[in-house]
């Protein structure tokens, strides 16, 4: 065998063996197409998982303002109680009690008087 004939068969059984391990060029772009798809995959959910991180951060947020809002209104409400329990008391006294209660705002909250009653200011101011 010449020289030529060899290497044509040296070359022949390196062709054989590469198909048969796969290590043609074909493989070879498809090893580099499914590395590319692995780091596209990877890069898309490292994305995925900041956008998912900045979300929660925004959404705690809101939940926090929203449990502020509602301490205030339950507050509001408990003063509203109180006043309404207020009221009724008032309502459901009877004629001598709501008179003297009537009374009793006049004199605190209007400065009233009784007729002959004397009033002593502190000019002191304490």
């Amino acid at each position: 065998m010449s020289k030529k004939e060899l290497k044509r068969e040296k070359l022949a059984k390196k062709r054989a063996a590469a198909e048969e391990f796969g290590d043609d060029g074909q493989s070879r772009g498809r090893k580099i197409s499914s590395r590319l798809a692995f780091v596209l995959v990877a890069v898309v959910a490292v994305v995925f998982l900041v956008y998912s991180l900045i979300s929660l951060i925004g959404i705690r947020s809101q939940i926090k303002e929203r449990r502020e809002e509602l301490s205030e209104i339950r507050g509001e409400i408990t003063v509203q109680e109180i006043k309404n329990d207020e009221m009724n008391k008032t309502y459901s006294l009877s004629d001598e009690e709501r008179s003297d209660y009537i009374e009793q705002i006049a004199r605190d909250s209007l400065d009233y008087v009784k007729e002959g009653e004397r009033i002593f200011v502190n000019v002191a101011g304490d």
